[in-house]
């Protein structure tokens, strides 16, 4: 069988640790070289993992035409300028989310990938994993009643001033790095753009970045809430309430390859006794999503996420910044 060569930029610790194994369990996609601005990183992380091939700059793995893919989880700031110059090289790329700074630069991304036949895509694992098209298809079906809400938590404790997180700079703060899923996630289920969005953010002194904001978004009456904070206790949960039952998702976004757990809450107890237990079984989405991009090359699929569907989903981060600062709802 044919496969699709991949090229990493950098020896991100999420290339590392997710996509170089998830590329390499892969059935139509190999790990073709990695590329780092140290010589020597290159090839002590290639030798590692098993690469065949390094590269001492991204330039010069760009114009290596035994590379059809290009993945890209360099610092947000960074996101915009390597992306452009991997497509000028006629490379595809998945791109670390958030996939720019602001919606309005998704433009220029638009415009290259198009004058370049190449394909962009924003690296969004969670849409590929069994887990979340099981809820979606059991919403669709009208097994919960009419949706009412859904609540999300997801955080992590991290003070390291180093850390790109917490770097202002670097494009680093809650909502760009984790606020983004439950955006993702919500659009995801409904299908549909909010209208309006309302949130607030606590700006760390020194990092002059958001540690925690919570935001509500209105889907025509339908809010999805979230509170994300990169400086409180390791916690995930999605919550997903209609007129007949609640849904919670234990594991929504890190299920690292292991089975996973929906409960099923059918509302006639406030004590939740009357529950049902959806046991997901264990799937690599890092590996569903490098599949189904290399497929839109080996297969000719349609583009299921393109950058249209990206900007929608910047311009609500953009709108939840604007809120925060603003301190009023705003219309998407």
């Amino acid at each position: 069988m044919k496969k699709i060569n991949w090229g990493i930029i950098s020896s991100a610790l999420i290339a590392r640790e997710h996509l170089i194994p998830g590329i390499q369990k892969s059935k139509n996609s190999t790990v073709y070289g990695l590329a780092s601005r140290d010589k020597n990183t290159a090839l002590k992380v290639s030798k590692a993992h098993r690469i065949p091939h390094s590269y001492d700059s991204y330039k010069k793995m760009y114009k290596d035409k035994n590379i059809q893919v290009v993945y890209n989880p360099l610092p947000n700031h960074l996101h915009l300028s390597s992306t452009i110059e991997a497509c000028k090289n006629k490379k595809h790329v998945l791109l670390e989310k958030p996939i720019t700074l602001k919606a309005k630069d998704v433009d220029k991304l638009i415009k290259v990938a198009k004058e370049n036949k190449v394909i962009v895509k924003e690296a969004f694992m969670v849409r590929y994993h069994p887990q979340w098209l099981w809820v979606k298809k059991y919403i669709k079906n009208g097994k919960i009643g009419e949706l009412k809400s859904i609540q999300t938590s997801f955080s992590f404790f991290n003070d390291d001033p180093k850390n790109i997180r917490n770097i202002k700079k670097y494009g680093g703060g809650t909502v760009y790095d984790i606020g983004c899923y439950p955006v993702l996630i919500s659009r995801f289920l409904l299908d549909k753009e909010p209208k309006r969005v309302v949130s607030t953010s606590i700006i760390h002194k020194n990092f002059k970045v958001d540690t925690v904001t919570s935001a509500i978004l209105d889907f025509d009456g339908i809010f999805s809430t979230f509170t994300c904070s990169t400086q409180s206790a390791l916690n995930q949960q999605v919550v997903i309430t209609g007129t007949k039952k609640t849904i919670v998702i234990e594991n929504p976004f890190n299920p690292k390859g292991q089975a996973t757990n929906i409960i099923i809450y059918k509302g006639s107890s406030i004590f939740r006794k009357d529950n049902e237990l959806k046991i997901i079984p264990k799937s690599n989405h890092y590996t569903n999503l490098v599949e189904a991009f290399s497929d839109h090359l080996l297969k000719k699929t349609k583009v299921d996420y393109g950058l249209k569907d990206a900007k929608k989903n910047m311009k609500v981060l953009d709108a939840i910044f604007k809120s925060a600062k603003n301190k009023k709802w705003v219309k998407v």
